[in-house]
Formats: C-alpha cells, structure tokens, sequence
C-alpha cells in the first residue's frame, strides 16, 4: 500500500475535470482557431472556459491567458516584461525577489541578471518567509517584484501585502500562486498584482494546463514566435477540453477550501502527534499559523538524507525532499539552505503534503512507517 503524501507536487487529476474534458474532446473536438463549424464550437468552448476562470478570480475574460503550466506562465511574465521594458525604455529592468522562489520563477531571472539585469534578494526567517524589510536600500525603486502567495517546500504564506507596499504605483508586481489555490482564501492582494499565475496540476486539473491573469493596461512582449493566438502573447493552438478542465477543478478548489482545510489541519496535528511518539528530534520547518494547513517540512537530526527518500518509497512512502520541478535527482533544498539549514540538515528533511483525499488512516499508518523509517537510520547512525 502507497501513501501518497507529496501533494505539492501535484495531485490526481479531479472526476469532474476529467468528465468536463472527455465532454470538449467530443463535442468540440475542432481546432478553435479555425473558421467552420467545428472550429467556432471549439471557440465557443475555450471562451466559455476563460469566462468561468475570470469570474473565480474576479477579472475580465480578456485577462487570462492558458499556458501549458505554472513554468511557462512564468517566464512569460518576466522575460516577457523584460523584453517590452528594454524596448520601451531603452534599459535593463532591476527585479526585487527572494530566494524562496520555485525554479519557474528564479531561473529567468537569474538568467536576466546574468544579461545585466539588476536582482536584489529578500532575506528568509528560518521558516523561508520572506522579510520585507530586509530589501537593501541599493535604489529607491523596483521595476519588477516576484514573489509567491505560498512557498511549495514549507507552505508558508508569504507577506505579499507588505511586498505591495514596497513597491511604486509604476512597478510590475509578479504572484506564483501556484501552491496556494484551493488551500487558502483569495485575497484582494492577488486581485491588485499585475500577473498573477496558476497551475492545474495543483489542484484537480490535468496535467499540462495553467493560466497567466495579466491586468488588462499591461505592455508584455512574447517570448515565442508563432500565430496570433491569445492576442500574440501566447502563440499555438489552445486546448479547449484543458481549459474546460481547469476551470472545473478552479471553481472546485475554491469552493471547498474551507472546509477541506479544517480537514488538514486535523491530520497534520496528528501526523506531528504520532511522529512525535518516537521522541526523535525533528524540527517543524511549517510555521504554526502562518503556513498552509497542508504542508509540512521536517528536518531530522542525525540522520544520513542520502538514505532517507529511498528508505521511505521502501515503505510505501511517496515524500519528497522539495520541488518535483528542481530535479529528478534528491538534492538539498536551496531554499531550506537559504532559510538557515545545513547542507546535511537540507538532505535530511522531507515535505510532507496532503490533499483532499487523504485520509486519517493513512496517516496514522504513514506516521508509523516513517517512524520505522526513522528508527532504522538512527540504528545505522549508531553503528
């Protein structure tokens, strides 16, 4: 029997999403750039999704844009805004962000600094929570800020008001709220962002759909060259059964929000109760209250992480040490480093992460397992 907790990672595409994308397939299986019949209820379709996604987040139709995920969403937004502001104001933008970040969005713009861009970091408490009032008074502005609503390895809820507050009326304000969808309320900071992006696969939709919500005054130049779809910013040809699918899971996730996370907080409690039998030191990288009721980020003590992830799938374990979108190799965490852990403490955590399937006993059994997991490797440390 598996346990699947690695829920941040991604989680089974929703029944519903699945029956709303079989329906498109069939009844709409023409491509909705064409002019026949077949292509106009393709059409028809994908704008029928794209108004459903903007009622739940609350904006124009003609602010969604479907990606193939978080990843490209988000080196749309930044090299694409990269590209326009060099074009229009004749100078490398300066980019504030943190090292919190998920790959998709401290990738291009390491990228952008290393093509002479200017990039300031935020400082992190130990939980990977960004400090705003760490920013380094180098320049009075910044054209661009990113951060995201919920760091995917601690589930901590970044301060993304106070990040708003730094920032000039003129400056580009970037969300990644990629893990927070479906696991806490909308906020009105997310409707006053100028991008904002969201991945399905982190909430019930298939695999290989996301969205970028860009406010409708924007300027942001394409970084793929193709046909004019979705007003040129994203060229190729949509899936109208995809962007049906998310905009099912979407509305679903926001609606059972508050119930599902009054569930987790119940089974993390437990999980932290039951592990906590054995009295192995561990430290809770989750801040109480200030994080997602889903996650959880444990740092053992005195443990090799070499042989931590293998001896865990041994047992049915399906944890992970931190971004599925890192590596397919078990590396330390840089944002754990970044938070003030060793290198060998970085190697010896696990993210634990639940969905809204996952049940009592699945994680008093998981608990158990992971404390045979643990015994084991302390026995081998003893040796």
């Amino acid at each position: 029997m598996n346990f699947p907790f690695d829920a941040n990672a991604g989680v089974a595409a929703r029944k519903e999403a699945l029956d709303a994308f079989l329906e498109i397939e069939r009844n709409a299986p023409g491509n909705p750039a064409s002019l026949h019949r077949s292509g106009q209820r393709a059409q028809g379709a994908l704008e029928k999704a794209r108004a459903l996604v903007a009622a739940t987040l609350d904006c124009s139709p003609s602010a969604i844009y479907f990606t193939s995920g978080a990843t490209e969403a988000n080196n749309l937004a930044i090299l694409g805004f990269a590209r326009s502001f060099l074009r229009l104001e004749g100078r490398p933008p300066s980019f504030l962000s943190s090292l919190a970040e998920h790959p998709s969005c401290l990738g291009p713009l390491r990228f952008l600094q290393q093509e002479g861009c200017s990039l300031q970091l935020f400082d992190l408490d130990k939980h990977a929570k960004v400090l705003p009032e760490s920013r380094l008074p180098a320049q009075d502005t910044f054209d661009f800020a990113a951060t995201q609503w919920v760091n995917n390895e601690t589930g901590v809820i970044q301060p993304i008001r106070q990040i708003k507050a730094l920032l000039p009326d003129s400056s580009w304000f970037h969300v990644d709220a990629a893990q927070g969808v479906g696991k806490i309320q909308l906020v009105s900071t997310l409707q006053q962002s100028t991008s904002l992006v969201l991945s399905g696969h982190k909430f019930g939709a298939p695999k290989g759909v996301g969205v970028l919500r860009l406010q409708d005054h924007v300027l942001l130049d394409p970084i793929f060259a193709g046909g004019g779809h979705q007003e040129g910013i994203r060229p190729g040809t949509e899936s109208p059964a995809l962007a049906m699918a998310f905009a099912v899971a979407l509305d679903l996730a926001v609606k059972e929000q508050s119930t599902i996370e009054n569930h987790w907080h119940i089974l993390t409690q437990l999980f932290i109760s039951k592990l906590s039998e054995s009295f192995r030191p561990f430290f809770n990288h989750a801040p109480a209250g200030e994080g997602v009721a889903n996650t959880l980020n444990l740092t053992f003590k005195h443990v090799d992480g070499r042989m931590l992830l293998p001896a865990c799938d041994a047992e049915g374990l399906e944890l992970s040490m931190g971004s599925a979108c890192r590596s397919g190799a078990p590396q330390p965490s840089p944002v754990l480093i970044a938070a003030g852990r060793t290198t060998d403490e970085a190697k010896a955590s696990l993210r634990i992460s639940f969905d809204w399937n996952t049940t009592t006993e699945q994680v008093i059994e998981g608990a158990k397992r992971l404390n045979t997991v643990l015994g084991r490797l302390y026995n081998v440390a003893k040796g």
